[in-house]
């Protein structure tokens, strides 16, 4: 699975479909659905996916709960070329990501 971080944020997300997992290694619906994010990721490789640790990136992660009032995580923001195209919060199974997708 692909990290992103504050440093690479706005370059990796600016082309094609972008699928970011917020997440945090302590969070138990976070690491529940790191099979599902993978399965998502395999069953689309059209798709760029990346993981964002809260821990150890707090700038776009500031942006991003201020911006959609995010107060918990698992959080996933869909990008085309930029653009957020669809978001969801807490656990979502392969199906569930894959409806996100398919709605955008």
């Amino acid at each position: 699975m692909n990290k992103i971080a504050d440093g690479n944020y706005r370059e990796l997300i600016d082309k094609g479909i972008t699928l970011v997992d917020f997440y945090a290694p302590w969070c138990m619906p976070c690491v529940r659905m790191e099979k599902q994010i993978e399965d998502f990721a395999s069953a689309n490789p059209n798709v760029n996916v990346y993981k964002y640790n809260i821990d150890n990136g707090l700038t776009v992660w500031n942006k991003v709960k201020n911006e959609f009032r995010i107060r918990s995580i698992p959080f996933i923001i869909i990008y085309r070329d930029g653009e957020v195209v669809a978001s969801a919060i807490g656990y979502k199974t392969a199906e569930d990501l894959q409806n996100l997708l398919d709605n955008i």
